[in-house]
């Protein structure tokens, strides 16, 4: 009939539920055993919808927090990882800094592990690609290694112009690998080099980087100890000891004329350290790794003087800054 469903017994009213024996007026439930379902309201209908559409929202934002957890949880766990390296690399720093402070008469062995530990945090890799066409029109992409130094925490790296450049042609691509971990790929900025120095300058912009100490390689005495660091067929943070071989070693072109000034060393050089920091016995940049003699270590290495590169850098970062704030 209209208005009602019948129960075991009884009929009951409009939008209500009959109970044995019993009958509920308008909207009333009956008791538990009743079979019979109501009719919803118009308004009742409403309440369902938007409750329904209340849950399925709080579904909906809570599987795209789910999913975007998934999806930051890489880059977060690489961040976490970065901040723990640069930790402990600056509590090694720290304690460097403490440690030749405190003994300043430390020599041979007691000192050099030190020494290592306060300059290697500015020293970086550098690996380069270069994409050739071939005959048949395909490409080939010819990979390069060598080092950087980190000169200033504005972002400022000292390398080898013949690291970026090679048979007169800029490569196509920069990696930088830091210390800590970091690798650097984008917003590496060359912004000058001295060709005939055979020095660039890099700039990138990342924070928390630790410049090295510029030292005076003019002060330099024959047998002084030296380290070179660098990333020798890429091999980063390698560290090796040497003394100071000789100074003012000059390369001299085909008319007889001296072009450039070397300092040598018998720290390990080889291909890849290019580019690398010569600190002396209080980690201070003295020289860049620049030459071995041949091609391949035979005790005698090529590094240009802190004082020559120091001016040229200086020169670069001075023009850079004026052009960059205008």
């Amino acid at each position: 009939m209209n208005g009602g469903f019948n129960d075991w017994e009884k009929r009951g009213g409009i939008g209500g539920l009959g109970n044995v024996g019993e009958t509920r007026g308008p909207g009333g439930f009956g008791n538990v055993g009743n079979p019979s379902v109501s009719r919803l309201t118009a308004e009742d209908r409403a309440a369902l919808v938007r409750t329904a559409a209340t849950y399925r929202s709080i579904f909906l934002i809570f599987a795209l927090l789910f999913l975007a957890g998934l999806a930051a949880a890489p880059s977060l766990a690489e961040r976490i990882a970065l901040a723990i390296n640069r930790g402990a690399e600056r509590a090694k720093l720290e304690a460097a800094r403490e440690f030749l402070a405190e003994n300043p008469s430390a020599v041979g062995t007691a000192r050099i592990p030190y020494v290592a530990k306060l300059a290697a945090p500015s020293v970086v890799g550098v690996k380069t690609n270069r994409f050739e066409r071939t005959f048949f029109g395909g490409v080939d992409c010819a990979e390069g290694q060598g080092s950087g130094v980190i000169v200033d925490a504005d972002g400022f790296i000292v390398t080898n112009f013949h690291v970026i450049c090679e048979n007169g042609r800029l490569v196509d691509g920069v990696e930088l690998v830091l210390s800590d971990g970091r690798i650097v790929s984008n917003g590496i900025t060359l912004i000058g080099f001295d060709e005939a120095l055979d020095v660039a300058v890099l700039k990138i912009e990342e924070p928390n980087l630790t410049p090295i100490a510029w030292g005076d390689s003019d002060a330099l005495q024959v047998g002084d100890m030296a380290l070179a660091l660098g990333n020798p067929y890429g091999l980063a943070q390698t560290v090796t000891q040497g003394i100071i071989s000789a100074k003012e070693r000059f390369v001299v072109d085909e008319n007889g004329v001296a072009t450039q000034e070397f300092l040598q060393t018998d720290a390990a050089i080889n291909p890849g350290n290019s580019g690398g920091a010569l600190v002396d016995e209080r980690g201070e940049l003295v020289g860049i790794n620049t030459a071995i003699y041949g091609d391949r270590y035979q005790g005698i290495g090529f590094a240009l003087p802190s004082a020559r590169v120091r001016e040229v850098y200086e020169e670069i970062a001075r023009n850079y800054r004026a052009t960059y704030g205008r």
